[in-house]
């Protein structure tokens, strides 16, 4: 009787979902994949910005070598999320655009350049300069964009999008600009390098290299605990300077809070027991938590403080035909993208693994 009534009630909250729920599941999922594949890309980078490009040419051969194949493929999560926030929910994508316009345009000159460099650096044949110069600018574009977009995210969470809207247009240079903003960007700086670390602490242990596995390792490890640290922060100032986002996470937000912890201790655990390939996967759960927390907490409301999905989405029609036709791209980009994960990144690719039962 319990088990037909919990059915019961799942059955009618899912008939209750509305096109622009679905959307909105849909966006939210795109993000997450953008966050823990596109994301570790950037970390590559950001580790390059923190050394001062001090690292050896074994190490930075290491780096570009990881994120070679499959790089550029990771921004059609980005460019999805976009596209369906522009067809779907165009007046959210108005506001955003009128609101969040400078650090939006910050992240794709970041996308551009480091795209660029990472070409010319790769298979440029300059001088040693020029090879030096490129490098810089991946480093300071790979670590700008997350910063950028970590920081328009923060905007959006502490609710004053709206305002900024109706005042004067040199405003919006500065608007988006709050200590929790400034916050959420170097905080997802912090989370692309620690899924950078880990990342490449398993592709180290793929190709056999031990050195490199304890380099990675260590760092892996350092950085996660100076991530949960900032985790912790983040909640307090959340609770200060978003106080309705914060009841949120507390009324319904809170098992991802759970889950994110748990998974970054599990991490943790199984780099320090050289298992770097489940310590991948509970890397991915505790980013992909964070963001599921945050965009549980927040719904129905897509731009706080007012704006829901329901107020801001395109007509039904128009949604049902966009579900359509991403459930349609689905079946051919899943197993297209799998088949190039597979060939670049499957353990039988490379050499013997080090130490990873």
């Amino acid at each position: 009787m319990i088990c037909r009534t919990n059915n019961q009630r799942m059955t009618s909250a899912v008939s209750a979902m509305g096109p622009d729920d679905f959307l909105l599941i849909i966006m939210l999922t795109a993000l997450t994949l953008y966050g823990i594949l596109g994301g570790a890309d950037f970390g590559a980078g950001v580790w390059e910005f923190t050394t001062a490009l001090q690292s050896t040419e074994r190490e930075r051969a290491h780096i570009y070598k990881a994120i070679g194949p499959v790089w550029e493929a990771n921004h059609v999560w980005l460019i999805f999320v976009l596209v369906i926030l522009l067809n779907g929910f165009p007046k959210a994508y108005a506001l955003l655009g009128k609101t969040l316009w400078l650090p939006l345009l910050l992240v794709l000159c970041g996308i551009v350049f480091r795209g660029a460099s990472y070409v010319f650096r790769s298979y440029g044949h300059g001088a040693k300069r020029e090879r030096l110069t490129w490098e810089w600018v991946f480093a300071v574009a790979s670590t700008a964009t997350p910063f950028f977009l970590g920081a328009s995210a923060g905007a959006v969470a502490a609710g004053s999008l709206g305002t900024m809207a109706s005042e004067s247009p040199s405003h919006d240079l500065t608007g988006w600009m709050s200590s929790l903003s400034l916050f959420t960007g170097f905080y997802a700086v912090g989370m692309c390098a620690y899924l950078a670390a880990v990342y490449l602490t398993r592709e180290a242990v793929v190709a056999g290299d031990e050195h490199l596995v304890q380099i990675w390792r260590q760092r892996a490890m350092s950085t996660g605990l100076w991530v949960g640290v900032l985790s912790f922060a983040g909640l307090v100032m959340i609770s200060i300077e978003a106080p309705q986002l914060a009841n949120a996470f507390k009324a319904r937000g809170w098992p991802f809070v759970l889950i994110s912890l748990c998974c970054g201790l599990g991490s943790l655990y199984e780099l320090w027991r050289h298992r770097a390939s489940r310590a991948v996967l509970a890397a991915m759960g505790a980013v992909a938590a964070v963001l599921w927390g945050w965009g549980v907490a927040q719904y129905p409301v897509l731009i706080p403080p007012t704006l829901t999905g329901a107020d801001a989405q395109a007509p039904d029609n128009v949604l049902w035909w966009m579900l359509a036709v991403i459930v349609t791209g689905t079946l051919l980009l899943f197993p297209a993208l799998g088949y190039l994960f597979y060939l670049f990144k499957s353990t039988g690719s490379g050499t013997a693994a080090v130490r990873d039962p």
